[in-house]
């Protein structure tokens, strides 16, 4: 999908969340819309809402690990991925669990060549 076409899809997902607020594929699809167009921090907030609206929402889960992956954040991804996996485990989601126990080795990875967080 073109950079124009997920900008219009932005658009459109923003404009029904403000009629449906709580509609988590809405948020779920703004997510990814956003993720796409490389604007990752945009993404996990959209994810983080997403997941308020659907607790046991295992992509979100797993995209809101993408997210805060991309933005640098490797710690909080890997605590994002953990508590994916012990989700996708109780929901049965045994596809997204195995997807997220890839990025969790990589986010660990990550995580301990991040410099050390400044006082």
């Amino acid at each position: 999908m073109s950079a124009a076409a997920l900008e219009q899809r932005v658009g459109a997902l923003r404009s029904f969340l403000k009629r449906e607020p709580d509609d988590a594929t809405a948020w779920y699809g703004l997510g990814r819309a956003l993720l796409d167009l490389k604007r990752p921090g945009e993404a996990a907030d959209a994810f983080r809402r997403a997941l308020a609206a659907k607790p046991d929402y295992t992509a979100a889960q797993r995209d809101l690990g993408q997210s805060l992956l991309a933005v640098g954040e490797s710690a909080a991804a890997a605590e994002a991925f953990r508590a994916g996996i012990a989700l996708a485990e109780r929901t049965g989601d045994l596809q997204t669990g195995r997807e997220m126990a890839v990025f969790l080795r990589r986010a660990e990875r990550a995580a301990r060549s991040d410099p050390p967080a400044r006082s």
